[in-house]
């Protein structure tokens, strides 16, 4: 992976296996001891973050936001669900334990080397849907517009919430069983939930689909998209 590799954070076991990921990848890590250093770089690769720091998860964020394709890696020092949890949201696209930092590092480098993460959402744990099925979220507010989640027949699918004909919220109105097909509560025009192929007018144009990762038992929407920041 070209660019810089960042690491904010002073703990010597977490620096020893940075040491042991830069030599296994070839690369060097700049050490920051303060969130406005990054300032002095343009971009990054990827940046590593003691989660313990005050101010961690603000600058997580603030990162993702500026950076959206720069993998941000978060450790902690000792087992904290919530912690571990806000991270997540917060933009980490890895948290892990300071003791296999290196491992899930090393792993996690090489799988955005082949498909950079860019922008993504956690939506929920894969067990807050068990038995329910249609719409199971609703996201009004997101950098690609309002997006609705639905369940049908054991997949995930994520698709804009919006028809294109007149506006109306495409998940009010009633998806047709396990064909994944929404109609649109207000004129009727049809969208296929898993593509976004308009199959019946008024509507003219298809609507936006996106891609949904599943990492143990978090589930995420990847919004690539031109006109995001840093979104090829």
């Amino acid at each position: 992976m070209a660019g810089e590799f960042l690491a904010f954070g002073t703990d010597s076991l977490a620096r020893r296996q940075l040491d042991r990921v830069a030599a296994e990848v070839g690369v060097e890590f700049t050490h920051l001891t303060s969130w406005a250093q990054v300032e002095g770089f343009e971009s990054a690769a990827a940046v590593v973050i003691d989660l313990g720091q005050e101010g961690a998860l603000e600058f997580v964020t603030a990162l993702k936001s500026r950076w959206p394709l720069t993998l941000v890696a978060g450790y902690l020092d000792l087992p904290d669900r919530q912690r571990w949890m806000q991270a997540i949201d917060a933009g980490c696209d890895l948290v892990t334990s300071r003791g296999v930092l290196a491992r899930q590092l090393s792993a996690k480098l090489s799988e955005w080397a082949a498909d950079p993460g860019g922008f993504r959402i956690r939506l929920f744990s894969i067990g807050d849907i068990a038995g329910r099925i249609g719409v199971v979220a609703r996201l009004s507010d997101t950098p690609a517009g309002p997006l609705a989640v639905y369940h049908i027949s054991g997949e995930i699918l994520v698709a804009e919430d919006r028809c294109p004909h007149a506006g109306a919220r495409l998940s009010e109105g009633e998806v047709l069983g396990e064909s994944a097909v929404i109609t649109c509560p207000r004129h009727g025009s049809r969208f296929d939930l898993r593509n976004g192929e308009r199959i019946r007018g008024p509507a003219d144009d298809p609507i936006r689909t996106f891609r949904v990762v599943i990492e143990d038992t978090e589930v995420f929407v990847r919004l690539d998209l031109p006109g995001i920041a840093g979104t090829p």
